[in-house]
């Protein structure tokens, strides 16, 4: 049985007019604050990427070591997850516009959202695996370079990789990409 929404100091539930009216007053204030908020930051966070690819690839070393290789990775999958979040609410579903500041996307740019979220956010944090491994395995286990590049680095790149788009690819076959309400679209928890 579904309940009325009541006001605190009145036991006459909302009708919908004032419940359009609170959801105006959410989008308007922090919901469109966090909106601004977030995107700018995500912007910020794209600005930082770029640069520190821009600062690894005019190194002397430039990609030859393992350890920037995996900080490229890293790096791409925070571009990719920045770019999820650097839309100020502009890929949520317009049917949302009650309720989420921006919104004018539809159920397409809320998939792409879902995906770039997911792959970003999972490659991000198996590359994060993956340098905890590298480093275990140059300072406690004191392998080569050369060991490292040729038998663990595939893994340390192929593990981050094929897992995101499986997860991501699952879910959109799944249908699973889907607004949170928020103006956010991920999957489900």
């Amino acid at each position: 049985i579904i309940k009325p929404i009541k006001m605190q100091d009145d036991e006459t539930p909302l009708g919908l007019d004032e419940l359009y009216a609170t959801g105006a007053e959410v989008r308007d204030g922090h919901a469109k604050a966090n909106a601004i908020m977030g995107s700018t930051l995500a912007i910020v966070s794209l600005i930082s990427s770029f640069v520190l690819i821009w600062m690894i690839k005019r190194s002397h070393i430039s990609f030859k070591s393992t350890y920037h290789r995996i900080l490229l990775g890293m790096t791409i999958a925070d571009i990719i997850y920045s770019l999820s979040l650097a839309h100020f609410n502009m890929m949520a579903p317009s049917e949302d516009d009650y309720f989420v500041w921006n919104a004018s996307g539809n159920q397409l740019t809320c998939n792409v959202q879902g995906f770039l979220t997911a792959t970003g956010a999972t490659s991000g944090l198996l590359y994060n695996c993956s340098l905890n491994l590298y480093s275990l395995a140059v300072v406690k286990n004191r392998k080569s370079d050369e060991y490292i590049r040729k038998k663990i680095e595939p893994f340390l790149h192929g593990v981050p990789i094929v897992y995101a788009l499986a997860l991501t690819i699952t879910l959109l076959i799944g249908k699973n990409t889907n607004d949170s309400g928020g103006g956010k679209c991920y999957a489900p928890e």
